[in-house]
């Protein structure tokens, strides 16, 4: 069997995310799982970390035999898978297609019936699910006992049972790196799954922590360093501290091995579980930036949110951080339910006086899966759908919902007000330039919808 998994273009180069510094962990640990249980012909083509446009994407495709081909996409990239799907449908009627990722994961109904050229709609964790399913068409098996999928059959849309969850991380095989082009920085997760609840996020790994041994991340990032020339390490999980004591034990074990000497690296955590002296291990192991979710900068809202985080904490957090030696990085959503101008001030107001090293503000997505997602389609929260297209599910440069008393083109003015603002008030004028020529294409994409609108 020839495997091929992808991770498809972006429609235009405008955001960081778009052409990102690491490849795709998703895609590397599946490729790796598929090449332990015995699937030898496996290839990865991360369009997007490696710059490929879809003509090209064509021409590397149109060279292969391909019995399965998997592509993941998160909900604004789903129409670029859609085009890919038609695109190996063209050259290779034969090809079963498999979508996954969070948008499949989140509706996999509503993906077999939007996208016809879809074979299989593959929801949850996707090691096993598509062994399984590769095992099955090479032996021309039906796929009625295949968990956490959805397939269409007489005329009809089936939807499988979950999947359960991993639960011994270690057992799965480090990710693929060799299949993908070098790069000097690598993702790697401790753990899967997130138990906080927050209404604007999917958990799309499900509630339950699911954590690796110390042993076992150090394996990799040895590796990472030993056989892939890496010098920085992004750790992805959504919350590295989540576990205190394994993250001292980790942190120990990397200082202890000389890894600060080697490469440096980045998380993200809680503001509400910060430590002086766990940010102080931080920076004594390579840690040189720290990601902190704050989203609103008014109780209130914050409070409707679930984060289940404090104004006070998010203070004392950054506190902290800078005190260790840290740089940190802040993250604001704009249109919460029920939001007003004055709510949304005081975020702007709320970030410019944390004054992290970098910051970031996103309009609100109803990504699929989530408690805004339905929220919105229901009418609740003065909100507004106001594009049905996948396209548009994009926290900067999208258009798909507005609220009541805010227009889309006022919540994207507020959007570039609150970088004005936390960059100018703290005169910062240096960084506020760099931030334009580094973030140039997605900043006159911005302002041309401005005017556009105007």
């Amino acid at each position: 069997m020839n495997v091929v998994l992808i991770n498809p273009p972006p429609h235009h180069v405008l955001e960081i995310h778009d052409r990102p510094e690491y490849p795709h962990l998703g895609l590397a640990y599946i490729a790796a799982y598929l090449r332990e249980s015995g699937i030898k012909n496996i290839s990865v083509i991360d369009a997007k970390f490696e710059g490929v446009g879809l003509a090209v994407l064509e021409k590397r495709l149109s060279k292969q035999k391909i019995d399965v081909i998997g592509i993941t996409a998160m909900t604004h990239e789903v129409s670029q898978a859609q085009k890919i799907a038609q695109m190996i449908k063209r050259i290779s009627p034969s090809t079963t297609v498999v979508f996954g990722g969070a948008h499949t994961t989140a509706l996999p109904r509503q993906t077999l019936e939007e996208f016809a050229d879809v074979d299989i709609a593959a929801f949850g964790e996707g090691e096993q699910t598509l062994y399984e399913l590769i095992v099955a068409i090479e032996k021309g098996e039906p796929f009625s006992g295949i968990n956490g999928i959805g397939f269409r059959a007489d005329g009809q849309i089936i939807i499988s049972q979950s999947r359960p969850q991993m639960t011994d991380l270690n057992a799965l095989p480090l990710p693929a790196w060799d299949l993908f082009p070098k790069s000097p920085t690598y993702p790697i997760m401790t753990a899967r799954g997130c138990p906080f609840q927050c209404n604007f996020c999917m958990r799309v790994m499900g509630s339950k922590i699911r954590k690796r041994s110390t042993q076992n991340v150090m394996q990799e990032i040895q590796a990472n360093i030993e056989e892939h020339d890496a010098r920085n390490i992004h750790f992805v999980d959504e919350t590295f501290t989540i576990n205190k004591k394994f993250t001292h034990e980790l942190l120990d074990m990397m200082i202890d091995a000389g890894i600060h000497k080697k490469i440096k690296w980045v998380a993200q955590s809680r503001v509400d579980l910060a430590d002086y002296d766990l940010f102080v291990k931080f920076k004594d192991a390579g840690c040189e930036w720290l990601g902190l979710g704050v989203e609103s900068g008014n109780s209130e809202i914050l409070k409707a949110s679930r984060k289940g985080i404090t104004l006070e904490q998010a203070l004392q957090a950054v506190k902290f951080a800078k005190k260790a030696g840290l740089k940190t990085g802040s993250y604001f959503i704009i249109g919460h339910p029920n939001e007003t101008r004055k709510s949304i001030m005081d975020t702007l107001n709320f970030a410019a006086k944390l004054n992290t090293t970098t910051v970031a503000f996103g309009i609100m997505v109803p990504y699929p899966g989530t408690d805004i997602y339905d929220m919105a389609n229901s009418g609740g929260g003065k909100y507004k759908i106001i594009s049905p297209e996948w396209d548009d599910f994009n926290k900067t440069i999208g258009n798909s919902l507005e609220l009541e008393g805010l227009s889309r083109k006022e919540l994207e003015k507020l959007e570039l007000l609150g970088y004005f603002k936390f960059y100018l008030l703290n005169f910062r004028v240096l960084d506020f330039l760099k931030l334009f020529i580094e973030q140039r294409n997605l900043l006159f994409a911005v302002f041309k919808k401005l005017i556009r609108k105007t």
